[in-house]
């Protein structure tokens, strides 16, 4: 005769023996209602953030009307640096007005000063470009702003470009600037003053990132 007793039974093993054919539905009631609560914090999860999409939108729309139509330069620069808060998403915002010859590119120039403080490495990648495009977005003023940023902020990546440039900043200052007005857009009024301080700018940004 076998003396030894049976080993007790789990507790959760007992429930489900005494519930019998219920158990599968309260397993699966416990299921829904975990995935209610789940699917109920995602749900409002995705509302908030949505929520605050919006609001940042808000801001933003409001900061560029101001930027585009305020006359007075400290309002001005104030509403660019606190755009370039937003990061990325306001760098549209800043070139838009920096294509501008007033007070608004000024302004755009410090805003985008701000944003290469937070975001140096969004600078380094999207501005190098705008140099050689064939586009005439910005006036010569601009490129100087744009190759200045470049260089200030640590670009070593844009060197190849940076040097390519220089070659049409080279050719202008010889007196062939046609491939150089490619780029550059509205009229260079004093080409023998304008064109050697762009190529200085660029021999300065290129010396900063060697």
């Amino acid at each position: 005769m076998d003396n030894s007793a049976a080993p007790p039974k789990p507790a959760l093993g007992r429930l489900l023996a005494w519930m019998g054919a219920e158990a599968p539905k309260l397993l699966a009631s416990v299921v829904v209602l975990v995935l209610g609560f789940w699917i109920k914090d995602s749900v409002d999860l995705a509302i908030k953030q949505r929520q605050l999409d919006l609001s940042y939108t808000k801001e933003m729309q409001a900061l560029v009307q101001k930027l585009t139509e305020e006359e007075d330069l400290g309002k001005l620069k104030n509403a660019a640096v606190v755009l370039a808060s937003f990061g990325e998403p306001a760098l549209p915002a800043l070139l838009m007005e920096l294509r501008r010859t007033d007070l608004h590119a000024v302004a755009a120039t410090r805003g985008l000063e701000a944003l290469a403080v937070r975001e140096p490495q969004t600078l380094c990648r999207l501005l190098p470009p705008l140099l050689l495009k064939r586009n005439q977005h910005y006036d010569i003023g601009a490129h100087r702003t744009l190759v200045g940023l470049i260089g200030d902020n640590g670009c070593t990546k844009a060197l190849p470009q940076l040097r390519r440039y220089r070659d049409l900043v080279d050719a202008a200052v010889a007196g062939r600037p046609e491939a150089l007005k490619r780029c550059i857009g509205g009229d260079i009024g004093a080409p023998a003053e304008a064109y050697p301080l762009l190529k200085q700018a660029v021999d300065e940004a290129i010396a900063n990132l060697e």
